[in-house]
């Protein structure tokens, strides 16, 4: 087997280019073992250029893979592996569609994630068969996509899910085929109209930004918060019966009161209408869902404010 020496350095104008390329750049053989590998795939990883080579890919690049569900590069017991995937798309001469590579490694003990843009082509040189692989390293920009999402589905005023990125969960909700049950809470202030009146928008938009301040200190991680419009919000609790789920809003409720009440004469409260969705019950739409939660919403507004009201529990909060 011709190595790096033998195909790359007796063509000088080859392995400079090779070397100098700003993309990563790998040669394998059609065992699909690396035969060279340039300064910029190393560096991507934080390696030594100098390294041997004549070890698998995923040894030599630390995947996180290598050696669990990998024994070896090239079988992989699950074919999840996106990097064989478009390895054998291009052995066969064909083109990779979806040429966007997430790659887990370990560095220093701990698992991190890289994004390449993947690009390949297959190589005959002296009746022997390579695979010449490219990658451009996109992790910071896929870093700035999630950022963009994230922030898309962010009310700015309050820190919360905005009224798309809640819908967007609540419908992934709903649809999601499992047993578990959770509780959707729609909240409406209580004469917030009349605190805006008095106190003016601003201190209207300080109680927004409290409320948010302390609800995200009572709900625990994988639970939503969204804000559904005006001074509307939506919580979503897993796997959190109605009892549970007042007893929940009851503490925000308490301790905004609280946190306003030597500012303000009036009181500043909300109150909820709670519905809790059993995984062995009919299933529900997201649309009668969210309207079941505002016709137990009206109801306690009707009884009083700083009040919740759910199918089977109900009272001050």
């Amino acid at each position: 087997m011709k190595r790096k020496s033998d195909l790359l350095r007796e063509n000088p104008l080859f392995h400079s280019l090779f070397e100098s390329s700003r993309v990563g750049q790998i040669i394998l053989d059609d065992q699909c073992r690396p035969v060279s590998v340039n300064r910029r795939m190393y560096e991507f990883f934080d390696l030594n250029p100098n390294q041997k080579t004549d070890m698998p890919f995923g040894q030599i690049f630390h995947c996180s893979s290598f050696g669990a569900s990998c024994p070896a590069c090239g079988i992989d017991r699950n074919d999840r592996c996106a990097l064989m995937h478009a390895i054998k798309i291009i052995q066969k001469g064909g083109m990779i569609d979806n040429n966007t590579m997430q790659f887990s490694f370990c560095r220093e003990g701990r698992e991190e994630i890289k994004w390449f843009q993947l690009n390949g082509s297959s190589v005959t040189c002296r009746n022997r068969t390579y695979i010449l692989l490219i990658f451009a390293d996109i992790t910071d920009l896929k870093q700035r996509e999630k950022r963009l999402k994230e922030l898309l589905s962010l009310d700015l005023a309050t820190g919360t899910t905005n009224k798309y990125g809640l819908l967007k969960s609540i419908k992934r909700r709903v649809r999601a085929d499992n047993e578990q049950q959770y509780s959707l809470c729609m909240i409406d202030f209580d004469n917030f109209k009349q605190l805006n009146d008095l106190y003016g928008h601003l201190f209207g938009d300080k109680v927004l930004e409290k409320f948010s301040d302390i609800a995200h200190r009572h709900i625990r991680k994988g639970d939503i918060l969204g804000r559904y419009g005006g001074e509307e919000f939506v919580f979503i609790f897993n796997s959190i019966d109605e009892k549970q789920a007042f007893q929940i809003l009851k503490r925000i409720n308490t301790e905004l009161t609280q946190h306003f009440s030597k500012t303000t004469k009036q009181p500043v409260t909300f109150s909820a209408g709670i519905v809790a969705v059993d995984g062995g019950c009919q299933a529900m739409s997201y649309k009668e869902l969210l309207g079941r939660a505002d016709q137990l919403l009206y109801e306690a507004k009707n009884l009083g404010r700083s009040r919740a009201m759910g199918q089977q529990e109900g009272g001050l909060l």
